[in-house]
């Protein structure tokens, strides 16, 4: 039976800064960091200023490896020659007999696009209204020691982020340890980070749109799987198809996450995350899963039947985060067993890890 307390999701104050941050990294793909030693997340006041500390940090380290360079046209006056002579724009130097000619050459520079998205990132850091905390001296530390970055990445250009910035930034095995501050200058980016006509809009409040935290449990919860069982078992986001259908109209299923096992005996399964102020809905005095819900996990069960026995035998779990109460509820249906289960993200995280591994 379904154990209730009746608590909303409220993860403004509920979910602790050292459980945002291993979702993040996780959801990134990053799982390699999760040991917190080696940030100092903790003393975080928010996760705003959890995401500021370690792009501090991972720029530090940048910085002492030397941040890199890319070769960019240059255009300017130099003594004797140096690549191309722009005979033009020489002419009055050479007329004067001076020593001096304007060539065009190719020099490494610090401002490449990457260097520019983070001293970009650290510049607005420093300008916004405040970091979201009540702990003035930890904010304080932390805008100086954004402040002194800027003043270090100085050569590097600071320049309007947009998306189309992001995009436009693969990361390769040449440039492989920028992918960390990348990644959370892309998410401070997509979190609105503070203008100064930001008004007083709370951080986690924008993060819990569809951008925002229910995309990152998504993504948290699949790339956990990969990480943790890998080996054993195939785990996708997959696109299913309907059975013996030729209409162009019928919606597209694709799962969050499907778990298949590589060795027989074949075993499937399905887990569609959610991410709703209360996990289950009420109907006068009655409290039931939310309809569409479940329909879609049905759905997404008994499509796919006729693909053979492991498909008959599929499993579902509708996996809701939550703050402070449990749902735990076990559905057999038409061969099918559906689970409609809670992570209680206010747990220590070797619970959290725990649970996870135990639902499959």
């Amino acid at each position: 039976m379904a154990t209730l307390f009746n608590e909303d999701l409220d993860p403004r104050s509920k979910i602790p800064i050292r459980n945002v941050w291993h979702m993040l990294l996780y959801a990134w793909e990053q799982a390699e960091y999760r040991d917190l030693g080696r940030f100092d997340t903790e003393s975080s006041p928010n996760l705003l200023g959890l995401l500021a500390q370690v792009l501090i940090e991972s720029t530090e380290m940048l910085l002492k490896q030397q941040m890199k360079r890319e070769y960019r046209k240059n255009i300017a006056s130099v003594n004797g020659i140096r690549g191309r002579i722009r005979f033009a724009d020489s002419i009055r130097y050479i007329a004067n007999k001076q020593n001096k000619t304007i060539c065009e050459f190719n020099e490494l520079n610090i401002d490449t696009q990457n260097n520019r998205i983070i001293r970009s990132t650290l510049n607005r850091l420093s300008k916004g209204d405040r970091l979201w905390s009540n702990r003035h001296l930890d904010e304080e530390k932390l805008r100086t020691k954004i402040r002194s970055l800027v003043r270090a990445m100085e050569g590097v250009e600071v320049v309007q982020l947009t998306n189309a910035l992001f995009w436009s930034t693969p990361i390769t095995r040449y440039n492989r340890s920028y992918r960390l501050p990348l990644q959370i200058c892309s998410l401070i980016y997509q979190l609105r980070m503070p203008q100064e006509d930001s008004g007083d809009a709370s951080l986690m409040e924008l993060i819990r749109n569809e951008k925002g935290l229910p995309k990152l449990f998504e993504q948290f919860v699949r790339n956990f799987y990969r990480y943790r069982i890998g080996d054993e078992y195939e785990v996708s986001s997959e696109i299913l198809t309907w059975p013996q259908t030729d209409s162009d109209l019928v919606p597209q299923m694709i799962t969050d996450i499907s778990i298949k096992s590589k060795r027989d005996p074949k075993k499937i399964l399905i887990i569609d995350t959610k991410f709703h102020q209360s996990t289950l809905t009420e109907h006068f005095t009655t409290q039931r899963i939310k309809s569409d819900n479940l329909y879609q996990i049905y759905a997404y069960l008994r499509t796919q039947e006729h693909k053979g026995p492991a498909y008959k035998e599929a499993k579902g779990i509708l996996l809701y985060p939550t703050v402070g109460y449990e749902v735990y509820e076990c559905i057999h249906m038409q061969g099918h067993e559906i689970k409609v289960v809670t992570l209680n993200l206010s747990e220590p995280w070797e619970q959290i890890e725990s649970r996870l591994l135990e639902l499959i």
